[in-house]
């Protein structure tokens, strides 16, 4: 029978997970500016010096936050566009919310919150955003299109259609949702599938008209 690790050492090795759960409450209640990482240290419970042996600026900490909150998630279902089997309109409609329900139901939300309020004034937290998260959703959304067009489900090459604009409805709920919380979108699946049968009406393939 193996005997469990020292209390020293257990709480030695959750320590980074403490100190990312209390830098995402003081991001939520005092923003990235507003944040400073003696304040989190004291959230997590640990000396002013510790935090530093693990995040040496409060911009790598957002980073790793950044990785843990999303970049693992969206890579546990990057595998969905080729084990989904099924038209491309419903491929899309499960990548898309399931993205809007990552954003939206988990604390990933503080995340786009604060770079939506100062992404302006940190530049490279916007850009590391956009290549660690955005770019695996759009390459994501890139195969779903290559096989919607084997399957012969679009009108238009894949080439010809910009994934960004099939983001639009996750990014429209999320944004809603966020910045008018009084009139949250309650039902998700339904606000989705108006926005989809909007979009999809000009890239899913038609049939030739009868002669």
């Amino acid at each position: 029978m193996t005997a469990d690790p020292p209390k020293r050492r257990r709480r030695k090795e959750a320590r980074p997970a403490e100190i990312l759960d209390a830098g995402m409450a003081a991001f939520a209640e005092n923003g990235f500016a507003g944040t400073r990482l003696e304040d989190v240290a004291a959230r997590a419970g640990i000396a002013k010096a510790t935090i530093y042996l693990y995040y040496p600026s409060k911009e790598a900490l957002f980073e790793a936050a950044m990785q843990d909150r999303m970049v693992g998630a969206i890579e546990g279902f990057s595998q969905m566009p080729l084990a989904f089997d099924g038209p491309t309109d419903a491929v899309l409609r499960r990548f898309l919310g399931t993205l809007i329900d990552l954003i939206l139901d988990t604390d990933a939300t503080v995340l786009l919150k604060v770079l939506i309020g100062e992404g302006h004034r940190f530049p490279r937290l916007a850009a590391t955003y956009r290549e660690a998260v955005v770019a695996r959703g759009l390459t994501m959304l890139e195969s779903i299109l290559a096989r919607g067009a084997a399957r012969g489900d679009l009108r238009l090459a894949p080439g010809a259609t910009d994934p960004r604009s099939l983001l639009a409805p996750a990014i429209m709920t999320a944004l809603w949702t966020i910045l008018f919380a009084d009139e949250a979108i309650t039902d998700r699946a339904a606000y989705l599938d108006r926005q989809l049968e909007i979009l999809l009406h000009g890239l899913l393939a038609r049939p030739e008209p009868t002669r």
